[in-house]
């Protein structure tokens, strides 16, 4: 390549990243693709973002010190130093070119930082409205929350108690409600006390809540207490959700829900279409065992959304009415509550994306009814279900057979492991009594239910749902040993241990 079209490149490259920052349309993936194709060609990347600085416009200024944080450019620190001697810039960007100069290894002392800041009380003050301003929304939260979630526990916990608290400002209500989640107890209790300085009856709710299912005993009473005096002091909370969670106006595109692995998990796309033609997605990771594990936001268009159901091979995605993913989310909500499980912290700041109306108008297609008479002929042949590649991955982990699946290496060397030979069929009947306990049967008799509505979405034939349901009500009613389908999932799951299973 010339270096004609190298420079033509670079600013074609950086063109579209100033634009990404500008409007706030551009995702991680995009922006770190730019970096990367920008770090290719790192000799005239930094020449031509180094002469950005010298642009009139703070904009570009701007984008300028970020690409230099990027790429290292070490040719910038002493345009950096002569900036910070002008009386041309603001306090707030000489703060940037401070923080951008420590990056690249050549920080200020401090005698520098107070000629170079004017007035750093107005400063700290204007960062914090800034921040102030953003941070009821959804998508700013959870980029704080991923910033806390990496810095030490006790650096979060101080910037909680020692600077946002003392603040008293109900627009930090979102963030400090998300990190009453946060994994380190001391950052909970730090996010308590400033919501309980808020005055707020409308957090009593998720404060109570955290006092009933939180984990640790020290946020649990930390929480009950707060709640309590709340409600003493201030008063009752008022039903529905509270102001400070934001429901979207963005018109719903789609909400996507995959069908149950063998783990009970599935993944929930949220969709909503944005004014540009853009999607921002909402995505949940949830299971039946311990609820929403992992909450994430993107913003992709339209070849990116599909791309990203692509990568889930295999796997089939059902439609759903908004009202019903709502009450998946709550589900999950309530499985990992009684799971005694925090929920993810940037979940509570999307948790109003499922909330609203839906106008799209989506067909749903109730579950088939079977005649009594057929109900033994459909148990019997409901395995035929693990045809389906939606039950590609239903089996047990070998870290929940250990001895089962000994035993059954043992009969395969032994020319005993073949279907129908009593040795294994004694061995499945002990490993079903071993792993069908009350609260598995319940939580499988569910498992396939529900699979069963999402199988009558899928299927034109009646039966495939049908057989999920009969085995569902075959499992309620206890029939464990002599379950067709049980048994040949216990078989797989025997095969899957051994190496012998490959779906």
């Amino acid at each position: 390549m010339s270096k004609k079209d190298q420079q033509r490149q670079v600013a074609e490259l950086v063109s579209r990243f100033a634009e990404g920052v500008t409007s706030g349309d551009m995702d991680m993936n995009e922006g770190e693709a730019i970096i990367g194709a920008l770090h290719d060609l790192a000799d005239e990347a930094e020449h031509y973002v180094v002469n950005l600085l010298s642009s009139p416009d703070e904009d570009t200024r701007s984008v300028a010190l970020i690409l230099m944080r990027e790429l290292g450019t070490r040719s910038g620190v002493r345009p950096l130093r002569r900036m910070l001697r002008s009386k041309e810039y603001s306090d707030q960007e000489k703060l940037m070119i401070i923080q951008t100069l420590e990056v690249l290894g050549s920080p200020v002392d401090e005698a520098t930082f107070r000629r170079a800041i004017s007035d750093p009380e107005a400063l700290i003050q204007e960062s914090l409205e800034q921040m102030l301003g953003l941070i009821q929304q959804p998508e700013h939260v959870e980029e704080f929350l991923e910033v806390t979630e990496e810095a030490p526990p006790d650096v979060t916990e101080t910037y909680v108690h020692d600077i946002l608290a003392p603040l008293e400002d109900s627009r930090l209500t979102l963030l400090l409600a998300a990190m009453l989640y946060h994994r380190d107890d001391h950052v909970i209790l730090a996010a308590i006390d400033s919501l309980e300085r808020l005055r707020d009856t409308s957090v009593i709710p998720i404060l109570e809540e955290r006092g009933q299912y939180d984990p640790s005993q020290l946020v649990r009473h930390a929480a009950e207490n707060a709640a309590l005096r709340l409600r003493v002091r201030v008063g009752e909370p008022e039903e529905g959700l509270p102001d400070w969670m934001p429901v979207s106006s963005l018109p719903v595109s789609a909400c996507l829900i995959c069908t149950i692995d063998g783990g009970g998990g599935q993944v929930l796309f949220v969709v909503r279409e944005r004014p540009d033609g853009d999607l921002q997605v909402v995505d949940y990771l949830f299971n039946d065992r311990e609820g929403i594990k992992e909450c994430f936001s993107a913003i992709v268009s339209e070849e990116e959304f599909r791309d990203m159901l692509a990568a889930f091979d295999g796997t089939t995605f059902v439609d759903l009415r908004l009202e019903r993913a709502r009450a998946e989310v709550e589900r999950a909500v309530q499985t990992a509550l009684r799971a005694r499980r925090r929920l993810p912290p940037p979940f509570l700041a999307w948790r109003g994306w499922v909330e609203g109306e839906d106008e799209r108008e989506v067909e749903e297609f109730p579950m088939p009814e079977l005649p009594a008479s057929y109900w033994d002929d459909f148990l019997d042949e409901s395995t035929d279900l693990l045809d389906l590649e939606e039950f590609d991955y239903w089996f047990f982990n070998p870290d929940e057979i250990p001895a089962f699946a000994s035993r059954f290496n043992r009969l395969i060397r032994r020319r005993r492991a073949e279907p129908g030979h009593p040795a294994l069929e004694t061995l499945i009947d002990e490993a079903l009594d071993a792993l069908f306990d009350d609260r598995r049967r319940r939580l499988y008799a569910a498992r396939l239910r529900r699979q069963g509505w999402l199988l009558a979405q899928i299927y034109d034939d009646v039966s495939i749902p049908l057989y999920a349901q009969t085995a569902a009500e075959a499992i309620e009613e206890g029939i464990i040993r002599d379950h067709p389908l049980l048994r040949a999932i216990m078989y797989r799951s025997l095969l899957n241990a051994a190496g012998l299973y490959n779906p």
